[in-house]
């Protein structure tokens, strides 16, 4: 086997789908467990009650590609990234949790 198979990426792009399963066209990158940055955030209390689980999103959040709301498009920052973790009536925030937790994410395509 290669072993450069087995080597995680430090970031991967997690494609949101819209809430009866289908892709959209935003894309969120974030940093996974083998990244100094996740560690730094999981260091900081990450994941332990709800308003913890959403700085920690943010902490590794590394950024977003077309991302709009209200027809403005969103510009990356805490701030922004808080608004579309916390956004009702939508499950940004899980998908994205679930897309960290899933290391093979973050491994090189086979």
């Amino acid at each position: 086997m290669d072993l450069s198979l087995l080597i995680a990426s430090e970031t991967a792009d997690c494609t949101i789908t819209d809430l009866v399963g289908n892709d959209t066209d935003i894309v969120i990158t974030v940093y996974g467990k083998n990244a100094n940055k996740f560690e730094a955030a999981a260091r900081k209390g990450g994941m332990q009650k709800d308003s913890d689980d959403i700085d920690f999103l943010i902490d590794v959040t590394v950024g977003w590609a077309n991302l709009s709301f209200e027809g403005k498009s969103l510009t990356f920052n805490r701030e922004n990234a808080r608004k579309i973790y916390t956004l009702d009536g939508t499950d940004i925030r899980y998908q994205v949790e679930a897309f960290i937790r899933n290391q093979e994410n973050f491994l090189p395509k086979r």
